[in-house]
């Protein structure tokens, strides 16, 4: 298993576990939103869009770990490495800002912090250069509108050549790595959605508080790299796999 695997499967444990605990907490009971203590009824759907939106792009995400841009397929399909491109682009854009409208609506601080950080992704950067703003991408720094595309010849595996206007500058960039930053930036976020949840929403209860932050610290194991494998039910006795670094 690669960094690039074990991040985004640490990226589903949180998704997971959050939506552990938001079913814990509604119990499917009437006023979930106000179980949730979410600031309004309508807060409650978006929730569950987000969860929803998380898990499936994660899907994506894991599906272009396996296969880049070329695909399950035998054939060298110019018109499957741009679709892929464009889907890869999209998903991870649409889990960030799904990841950021739980980390809003759960009331979590650092809001601006974490916004300041997503900006600065070059996967979200790719994706307004390639896939929403190609002939009318601002720099934000030096208030620039450029145009950009992708060179078709080099587009294969986990490499993307971006050609800014007529070829002025050509830039390559490492896929794999791209998303793997995105996963590493996703996990800090979940991480600050979890604790700040179930310590807001069951601070009166002393066992689920006990519980859920054992479930973090789990959750920090598999976010630094570790495999949990437990035997039985969830709450036995666990094996911890950690990677082992090879002596040079």
């Amino acid at each position: 298993m690669t960094t690039s695997d074990s991040k985004l499967i640490a990226v589903d444990a949180y998704c997971d576990s959050f939506r552990e605990l938001v079913n814990d907490r509604t119990g499917w009971k009437e006023n979930p939103a106000q179980r949730l203590r979410l600031n309004s009824d309508n807060d409650w759907s978006f929730v569950c869009v987000a969860m929803d939106i998380l898990g499936d792009a994660s899907l994506a995400l894991h599906n272009f770990f396996k296969f880049g841009l070329d695909g399950p397929t035998r054939y060298d399909e110019t018109g499957e490495k741009y679709l892929r491109l464009y889907g890869l682009l999209s998903a991870a854009y649409i889990q960030q800002q799904a990841a950021l409208k739980l980390h809003k609506l759960m009331n979590c601080t650092a809001q601006k912090d974490f916004k300041n950080q997503v900006d600065k992704l070059e996967i979200r950067g790719l994706r307004h250069q390639l896939a929403s703003h190609s002939l009318d991408c601002l720099d934000l720094d030096d208030k620039i509108i450029s145009a950009y595309v992708p060179v078709r010849f080099d587009l294969r595996g986990f490499n993307c050549t971006v050609a800014e206007n007529r070829g002025d500058r050509l830039v390559s960039y490492d896929l794999r790595e791209a998303v793997t930053a995105h996963c590493i930036f996703l996990l800090d976020l979940l991480d600050a959605i979890y604790e700040k949840s179930y310590k807001t929403l069951f601070k009166s209860e002393t066992a689920r508080l006990t519980i859920y932050q054992g479930r973090l610290k789990e959750l920090r194991v598999i976010k630094a790299g570790a495999l949990i494998l437990h035997r039985g039910s969830p709450n036995s006795p666990r094996i911890v796999l950690v990677a082992a670094t090879p002596n040079s």
